[in-house]
């Protein structure tokens, strides 16, 4: 049901919520791997917006507003997480398409 590319970049943002010792996979961890999602990212530029400057401004959120941890762990989604891969998963589903992409996942976040 997942694109292998969603795929990546869902586990791209397990990662970096793990690098950045955060405990919780948060919007931003998921707005912030689909930067680097093809689809996503020309849903981003076709709408006028600026990938490297959303990379920035998301750098600096998560730095200043997410707690770390002292150590590695694993890592939960937010309920606000799920609910935005469960929107994208139905919209997929009644539009009759054969998987999620990362585009549907952002424009499920918004």
């Amino acid at each position: 049901m997942l694109s292998p590319e969603l795929k990546q970049t869902l586990d791209k943002a397990i990662r970096e919520t793990r690098r950045r010792r955060h405990e919780y996979i948060t919007l931003e961890h998921l707005l912030f791997a689909l930067l680097d999602d093809g689809s996503a990212r020309r849903v981003i530029v076709g709408c006028g917006g600026d990938v490297e400057r959303l990379r920035v401004e998301l750098e600096e959120f998560m730095e200043e507003n997410l707690q770390q941890r002292d150590e590695e762990g694993d890592v939960q989604q937010t309920v606000a997480v799920g609910r935005v891969l469960q929107r994208a998963v139905m919209h997929v589903q009644s539009a009759g398409k054969p998987e999620v992409t990362g585009a549907n996942l952002l424009v499920a976040l918004y």
